[in-house]
């Protein structure tokens, strides 16, 4: 156990209703970082983890929250967090690699018990090394995390925290005057399955899962944005027609799951993009080095059918008109529709499936490959587990690399169509 090195402030701190949108107990986001053994003699030749240890413990007093523990105030019916100490394993790894890459976590216990970060350190024989953490959702999203982990192997390296985190959830309370302006349908409700009675029309009834990787090269998202943005301009007679290179991947990606599915035409389905609020939030803005969740819903709803057969590009626009709208007055009014809804919210994904339903988390702007720490930039960075079906990420790869990788939670008996069709981007320029 790592405990803060110095005092750190003797209160307890409030969460947000913003961080407790995605409430139960198993919320951790897990990152896995890889790195090769250094060759530069420049590099220190091998990783101290006390060197680490001490550098947690440091970092530990701006960022006290992470060594808390959530617990529940039944007087102001709120979430707190109050303050204790995280975890930390040294590992050599001789077993199944994934089992040994994180650190597990009881979730049969109360919330109270549950640690909000741990850390492990993984030796490989080859001489590499593996850094795992392990974060609590409740505390941070996914700006946050990885801003923590970028400043803790600063820390390692020897160098400065440079921007203090700031953690006072004022930033996103209940304005004065309440200004609810919009309808905020769906936004906040929990995403209920809704699986087929009689099965799936495979026949197939096994409900297991699948985490699988795909990598899309630079030169085959060119090829799909132009092939979209060129079909978009002949439709539209507009030649300064603008897609995002986001909306239009989400727009393949949501269209390989439906045909994969085998949705009926006529389902209702949705299609949820977490969105960062720190640049959109503008009165006021937030602090840099603001540690919290700040991730809000665009949520684009169609018919499976239309996702299918409608242009790619045309898809992609409401996707995109989606995630515009949610400018600051948008976000003020959520915040205010959130925290005047009595009692917590309901947990988003609580039942782990979104079946007929797909949520895309674009971590492409995430500086994975900037966490330093002396042995150059990690070889790989990987969210080690993802544990509800129809939740996917797109993940950019190290420097030199354009190409992203999605990594994709699915039943398993979908799996292999989703790869065909994601793979198979004939008929996307044909049905364009």
């Amino acid at each position: 156990m790592i405990r803060p090195s110095q005092k750190t402030p003797l209160k307890t701190l409030h969460l947000s209703k913003l961080d407790m949108i995605i409430r139960a107990p198993n919320t951790h986001t897990i990152l896995f970082y890889i790195y090769d053994h250094p060759h530069s003699s420049k590099s220190p030749p091998h990783f101290d983890a006390e060197i680490l240890k001490t550098a947690l413990s440091k970092i530990l007093v701006p960022y006290y929250p992470l060594a808390g523990r959530v617990q529940m105030n039944q007087n102001r019916d709120r979430y707190e967090i109050n303050y204790n100490a995280i975890y930390m394993n040294n590992f050599e790894p001789n077993a199944v690699l994934r089992e040994l890459l994180i650190l597990e976590c009881d979730y049969t216990r109360d919330l109270c018990l549950i640690p909000l970060l741990m850390v492990q350190v993984t030796w490989f024989k080859c001489g590499g090394l593996g850094l795992g953490f392990t974060t609590h959702h409740h505390i941070g999203d996914g700006t946050a995390n990885t801003d923590f982990v970028a400043k803790l192997l600063r820390m390692v390296a020897g160098l400065d925290l440079l921007v203090s985190p700031v953690h006072d959830r004022i930033h996103v309370a209940l304005r004065d005057p309440v200004g609810i302006k919009f309808q905020h349908v769906h936004e906040f409700d929990p995403i209920v399955p809704c699986l087929p009675s009689n099965g799936f029309k495979t026949g197939d009834q096994n409900f297991d899962t699948t985490q699988c990787l795909f990598k899309l090269s630079k030169q085959q998202i060119q090829v799909l944005k132009q092939a979209t943005i060129s079909q978009a301009m002949k439709y539209t007679n507009n030649n300064n027609h603008k897609i995002s290179t986001f909306a239009i991947l989400a727009s393949h990606i949501w269209r390989s799951t439906c045909n994969a599915r085998d949705i009926a035409y006529d389902q209702e389905v949705k299609l949820y993009i977490p969105v960062d609020g720190r640049s959109r939030l503008k009165d006021p803005s937030m602090p840099e080095g603001y540690f919290e969740n700040v991730v809000f819903f665009s949520i684009c709803i169609a018919k499976a059918g239309d996702v299918i057969h409608q242009p790619i590009w045309y898809t992609a626009n409401k996707i995109q008109e989606s995630v515009e709208k949610i400018d600051d007055e948008y976000l003020r009014s959520s915040i205010d529709h959130l925290e005047l809804r009595q009692g917590l919210p309901d947990p988003m994904m609580a039942h782990k499936i979104m079946y007929p339903d797909l949520k895309i988390n674009s971590w492409v702007k995430f500086q994975f490959y900037k966490a330093d720490f002396g042995w150059g930039p990690p070889k790989v960075v990987r969210t080690c587990e993802i544990k509800v079906e129809g939740l996917s990420f797109l993940i950019n790869g190290p420097d030199g690399d354009d190409g992203l990788t999605l990594a994709i939670n699915l039943f398993s008996v979908h799996m292999p169509m989703f790869k065909e069709h994601l793979y198979n981007f004939m008929p996307i320029n044909s049905s364009l």
